[in-house]
């Protein structure tokens, strides 16, 4: 078992072994489930969270709320993308509160259990897409800033790509980077507002003690503008694909119109490449739009198949559920590529009436990839907001393997692909 000090100097427990938590009780993670925490991972001491683990001599779960005389921490691992979260760190709360009678939230990452084993920092996790794509080797700082640069110069009055230029520079957005490294997936935020209050919202935190982890694109992009930037990447690019629907927007199909002719712009100049949307799905004459203008792919974001617990996270606001499975069913009859993109959070994700959700949603509506995304959320946080629902999960990683023997065509991994 791993814990911290209050600054953040982490420690190794003599006696008591790892444990990880699943959203209503602690156990003991099997030695399948652990992997030496991936390069370029992040390691994140828990304030106002007591660590906990096992006690072989005992065989029993304990807390460790202080060492040395001092308040002790739970530890947390941050994977780096491609891999996926299969535990929660065994960690409760302190009962301390913020002025406003409320335990201060955690930031907006996802939490993985770790422990530490011969020299060694472990995960509970999972590797989920073998591609390296967005591995921190590839992302060399001055390589990242003479790009932007060169960029700059050769684009000076194109806004979206100053916006950019700050997202690579000072957000370390990995999908920003790669357009000014000219390979793989890159990003085109286009949208200001949104449809959906989504708890776990990266760019706006309204009505919430949560902090947003960025600000969001402060202007609405010209068609002009966006065809610029999709052209340059598709033309040259290796693997190329770009993407609508980023971290730093709101929800695209609301910006549908400009994206059409921005499509439109592109495609009259390349046939080369991807054109990808991540969005809601929440207007379905929107993406029947997109659709005939040229869109390759969309990928549906996803908390839940079940009506109620999506409406728990996303909180629509003027569609309903039903939009989304009319958008998908839009989508797929102009034969176009559908993922979703499961937002995963052990012990409920793999919960049984989630798994049989999932099971049937995935074979009603014919989806093409699950992309499995770990949740950047407070886990107490969330998990109170579900009304602490779960039940005898049957583990992520048996849930992955679940699907994979029910849909050997299904595509499974963490990034999205370039189609040709």
């Amino acid at each position: 078992m791993i814990f911290s000090d209050s600054r953040g100097k982490i420690y190794s427990h003599p006696y008591l072994r790892m444990a990880v938590f699943d959203v209503g009780r602690l156990q003991v993670p099997t030695e399948d489930e652990l992997i030496a925490l991936p390069a370029g991972s992040k390691i994140f001491y828990l304030p106002g969270r007591i660590p906990a683990g096992f006690n072989p001599k005992t065989c029993g779960f304990e807390t460790v709320s202080s060492f040395r005389g001092k308040p002790a921490f739970a530890v947390a691992a941050f994977l780096i993308p491609a891999y996926l979260r299969l535990h929660h760190p065994a960690a409760s709360l302190r009962q301390t509160c913020l002025p406003a009678g409320r335990v201060q939230n955690l930031p907006l990452w996802a939490y993985t259990a770790a422990g530490f084993y011969g020299g060694k920092f472990y995960a509970a996790a999972m590797r989920i897409d073998p591609r390296v794509r967005q591995s921190p080797r590839f992302y060399e700082s001055r390589a990242v800033k003479k790009a932007v640069r060169s960029f700059l110069n050769k684009y000076p009055d194109n806004r979206l790509y100053r916006h950019l230029a700050n997202c690579a520079l000072n957000y370390n957005c990995l999908a920003a980077k790669n357009l000014f490294l000219r390979r793989w997936e890159a990003p085109l935020p286009t949208a200001r507002a949104c449809n959906a209050g989504c708890l776990g919202c990266l760019s706006l935190q309204e009505d919430t003690c949560i902090s947003a982890s960025h600000q969001r694109i402060a202007f609405w992009p010209a068609a002009e503008e966006i065809a610029q930037v999709m052209i340059e990447h598709l033309k040259i690019a290796r693997e190329p694909i770009v993407s609508f629907g980023q971290g730093c927007e709101g929800e695209p199909l609301l910006h549908a119109d400009t994206i059409a002719g921005a499509v439109a712009l592109a495609r009259k100049e390349t046939f080369r490449g991807t054109i990808n949307m991540n969005t809601n799905a929440s207007l379905p004459k929107k993406v029947e739009l997109l659709c005939k203008a040229g869109m390759d792919s969309f990928r549906v974001s996803l908390s839940s198949p079940d009506e109620k617990n999506y409406n728990i996270y996303f909180r629509p606001r003027g569609y309903k559920f039903c939009d989304v499975l009319r958008s998908i069913a839009a989508a797929k009859k102009h034969k176009k590529f559908v993922s979703i993109n499961l937002f995963v959070f052990p012990g409920f994700t793999d919960s049984p009436s989630e798994v049989k959700a999932l099971i049937d949603f995935v074979g009603q509506h014919k989806i093409d990839m699950i992309q499995w995304r770990n949740l950047n959320i407070d886990p107490d946080y969330y998990w109170e907001r579900l009304g602490k629902i779960g039940g005898d999960c049957i583990g992520i990683k048996n849930l992955v393997e679940l699907v994979r023997r029910r849909f050997p065509r299904l595509k499974m991994g963490y990034f999205n692909l370039a189609l040709d």
